[in-house]
């Protein structure tokens, strides 16, 4: 993509910052996911995160709230996160869940529906902080 294919707004966010901060926030987000896969698909979580940790419900929440702030900031990043953007993020991240959690017998791990149901809620929270600050500092869709 050449810069005069670019959106006005991903011209300006490279040309202030260089092309940098996407490409990072790309290897961030494909990191995360990896490891965040890993994680739910290890047989013996208590050996990765240990026993004395809050509920699993909240660790699913947050989990998939970072993997949700993360991918909604590489978008935002590289161009304009809007409502429409946003829920297409949100369905394709909660698709990717529900293959997450259903794989996860395969591994001698048990699925659950509340667990994904923890993720699909962690995944609105990171998206939306994105989104609502996008708008907040005038940087959302026209």
């Amino acid at each position: 993509m050449t810069a005069d294919e670019r959106s006005p707004k991903t011209a300006a966010f490279e040309g202030t910052f260089g092309v940098w901060p996407s490409r990072l926030l790309a290897l961030a987000t494909g990191l995360y996911a990896a490891v965040l896969t890993f994680a739910t698909h290890y047989p013996k979580p208590d050996e990765l995160i240990g026993r004395k940790l809050p509920s699993d419900k909240l660790l699913h929440f947050v989990a998939y709230g970072v993997f949700g702030l993360l991918a909604a900031a590489l978008i935002r990043a590289r161009g304009t996160l809007d409502l429409r953007s946003a829920t297409i993020l949100g369905a394709g991240l909660a698709a990717w869940a529900v293959i997450d959690e259903i794989t996860q017998p395969l591994f001698a791990r048990a699925a659950e529906p509340l667990d994904w149901v923890c993720d699909c809620l962690g995944l609105a929270a990171g998206i939306g902080i994105v989104l609502v600050s996008s708008w907040a500092l005038g940087r959302g869709s026209r």
